[in-house]
């Protein structure tokens, strides 16, 4: 049935799935600290502030352009904003269906990529379930892909545009980029004029975004500043793993998603067997060799594959989320291998209501899951929210989130509290505590300190400082306690 036409268009197809997969999670306040930071700084740009001048973090703008966005369009509710990301993905899914229809002919190619990207985001916390910047910028390299390597008239300045806007999302894009140049080098390689016109027009769109950034901080007269965090800072945070580490970190991942690799590699497998005398295939793009064009496309999946795992090691971290980039090129890869093999297999009625039986059950685990789970940023915002005067603030020394459900400004420039508080972040960044403390005590605004108890990770000077001009008041639900500015009993 996967293959067949649909009465649900392709989109809606994978937005419904991403929700019967995702909704459990769209209630809970903080999945993963990241995502709180982005809604928080998108709420500082909307309140005027200025990013790299009066809000600082160590990524690019443009994930907290589209947050900015985002708050607008939803109000700034959890919900929402969550359900904004299940449509992100199911985007992606749309892209990678279009890509494996028009590179092997085939739908259930096209709707295996598609329903396999949506599952791989919507399993493991800090591989897809939890909103970050890879989501964002899948969708826009997924696109680019889908209309320049594997469409058959070729949008090259399109594609760059698209390339351009994931990259000023996030670097990591350049992966993608790269690989996509590298194959139009190759499809004109018997025509050089063209192969220079294409490629000028693919990295003069790319260029685009990029050179918009650096006007807005011109204009701003920000460029030292822009340098600074875009270029030396990152220049600063790679780590020397061991190569032994590197490959666990990579088994991880290989081993989470193994299900799908192993039916991808047995897909393949078939695919290798079979004789150079298969007729043409006729697709909806006109005639198709399996042979060739199939090939060319899993080549091409491969060449990606390649570039964006080295990128996700060069930094010499193993977050999980880094590895969300690999989502695209492992669902392409297992749709044109096992989906092409087996498509008799997916067209069965079966196995769309059984997808659809365990879509729901999972749905309903993680609403069992994340309903049982301490929402602590907003039982800190809502014990605030009875206890402020009108024009009092708070600072947190964690949970972010905290801003955004009392809609109150950040105090600081540092939103995300390991800035502020791991020594490599603060040496990298030249963050100077003394006049954070500083500022946080003159702004006479500012009535109150939260923080966990005995938290190891805010145990630092800075704290100390603070807490030299606030004395304990309260605790909630004994996991946070509470200072207040100190008012000497003669006041």
């Amino acid at each position: 049935m996967l293959s067949r036409r649909s009465r649900i268009p392709p989109f809606w197809f994978f937005l419904l799935l991403a929700v019967a997969l995702r909704w459990g999670s769209f209630f809970i306040s903080v999945i993963d600290h990241d995502e709180s930071t982005y809604i928080v700084i998108a709420d500082e740009l909307l309140r005027g502030k200025v990013y790299l001048r009066d809000v600082v973090d160590t990524k690019p703008i443009g994930i907290f352009w589209v947050y900015a966005l985002l708050n607008t369009v939803t109000g700034g509710s959890i919900p929402l904003l969550r359900l904004a990301t299940a449509a992100v993905i199911a985007l992606g899914s749309w892209g990678l269906y279009v890509a494996n229809l028009r590179a092997t002919g085939h739908r259930t190619a096209g709707y295996v990529a598609g329903v396999l990207y949506v599952w791989m985001n919507s399993v493991f916390t800090d591989y897809g379930m939890s909103p970050n910047t890879e989501h964002y910028f899948n969708a826009l390299t997924i696109w680019a892909v889908a209309i320049s390597v594997a469409a058959p008239r070729k949008r090259w300045g399109w594609a760059g545009l698209l390339l351009g806007l994931a990259f000023i999302i996030k670097p990591f894009a350049a992966a993608e980029a790269g690989a996509v140049g590298l194959y139009l080098v190759w499809h004109y390689r018997r025509d050089v004029p063209r192969m220079l016109g294409r490629g000028l027009q693919l990295v003069a769109t790319w260029g685009l975004p990029l050179a918009a950034v650096v006007a807005y901080y011109w204009w701003l007269d920000l460029l030292p500043a822009l340098w600074f965090y875009s270029v030396e800072v990152s220049a600063a945070y790679p780590i020397e793993l061991p190569w032994y580490l590197r490959l666990k970190y990579m088994g991880d991942y290989l081993l989470r998603y193994s299900p799908f690799i192993l039916c991808g590699l047995a897909g393949a497998r078939v695919l290798k067997s079979r004789t150079s005398k298969r007729p043409l295939e006729r697709s909806d793009f006109g005639p198709l060799s399996v042979r060739s064009g199939e090939r060319e496309w899993l080549y091409y999946l491969a060449l990606q594959a390649v570039f964006v795992t080295t990128v996700i090691l060069l930094t010499g971290k193993r977050f999980g989320h880094y590895q969300i980039q690999l989502h695209p090129v492992v669902a392409l890869w297992v749709g044109a291998t096992a989906g092409v093999v087996w498509r008799a297999v997916w067209q069965r009625r079966g196995v769309l209501v059984g997808l659809w039986v365990v879509a729901v059950a999972v749905g309903i685990g993680h609403g069992v899951y994340y309903w049982g789970k301490e929402d602590r940023p907003r039982e800190v915002a809502e014990y605030f929210k009875g206890n402020l005067l009108p024009g009092e603030q708070v600072f947190g020394l964690g949970y972010q989130m905290v801003y955004h459900l009392l809609s109150q400004p950040v105090p600081v420039a540092y939103v995300h509290p390991s800035l502020l508080f791991y020594p490599h972040h603060t040496n990298v960044l030249g963050v100077n505590q003394r006049e954070v403390v500083q500022q946080i005590i003159e702004n006479q605004a500012i009535h109150y300190i939260y923080g966990e108890v005995d938290d190891p990770i805010s145990d630092t000077p800075l704290r100390d400082s603070l807490l030299q001009y606030f004395e304990p008041y309260d605790t909630v639900a004994t996991k946070f306690i509470v200072h207040r500015r100190y008012v000497p009993e003669d006041e």
